[in-house]
This record gives C-alpha cells, structure tokens and sequence, in this order.
C-alpha cells in the first residue's frame, strides 16, 4: 500500500532489505517467503533471497527522503512479524538499520511498530468476523 509511494529503485531496496531481515533468525518462513514473493511481484523485482552480501549503507542512500525511510521501515517491521513475532535478531537488525537512515528516535519507532501491529490486528479482526459463516 505504502510502497506504492516509492519509487523502483526505492522498493528494491525495500526487497533487498526485507530479504536480509527474513534471514536475521537463519529461519525464512513460509510467510516470509510468500511476502517476498508478492512484494517481487507486485513491483516486478527479481526475486533472489540471497541477500548476505549486500551493503545496508549504500541501499539507504536511495532513501532520501523521511517519508521513503519510515515506509522501508514500516515494511521491515511487517515481514519480521510475518512468522507470528518481531524476534531479538530481527528486532537488533531493524533498529540498526533505522539507526543508519538517522531515524534514532525511540518514540517513532515504537509508532512504526505499533502502526503494524494495529494493522495485523485489523486483518485479523476481519477474518475472524468473515470465518464466522
């Protein structure tokens, strides 16, 4: 929904960010995978999961603006609850990383997850209303 906002370049750094924090508990779940797969998708972003490589300062170079760091973040807080729950290793790595983007502020951060979690929520609420048949 966000990502819309991005731009390519942008989401791909999203992609390769969100596969990184997938791998941070040398665990990818089948609902992390489903994410990366429909994030690649859904933004036509080739879909490789080896991420081990990659260099989190030059990608967040390409996150030049507020709103384009706290919707990578947003997204990277969403696929670390993708597996049922926001791990110390992914938790460690997303703050890192927000750390890098100069997004220091604790109070922002806690917003960001709790904006995720609101969201999970909602999803959940529905289906529960919708499975009730």
């Amino acid at each position: 929904m966000f990502s819309d906002r991005l731009s390519q370049k942008q989401r791909e750094v999203v992609f390769d960010l969100a596969a990184h924090i997938a791998a941070a508990d040398n665990d990818v779940s089948e609902e992390e995978v489903q994410y990366l797969k429909d994030f690649s998708d859904a933004y036509g972003i080739e879909f490789d999961l080896d991420k081990t490589d990659i260099s989190i300062s030059d990608l967040i170079a390409d996150l030049d603006t507020k709103a384009s760091r706290i919707i990578t973040l947003q997204e990277l807080i969403k696929i670390s609850y993708k597996d049922g729950h926001f791990g110390k290793e992914e938790q460690d790595k997303v703050f890192m990383i927000a750390q890098k983007m100069g997004l220091n502020d604790p109070e922002l951060l806690m917003r960001i997850e709790k904006w995720v979690r609101d969201g999970f929520d909602w999803i959940y609420e529905g289906e529960q209303m919708i499975d009730l048949d």
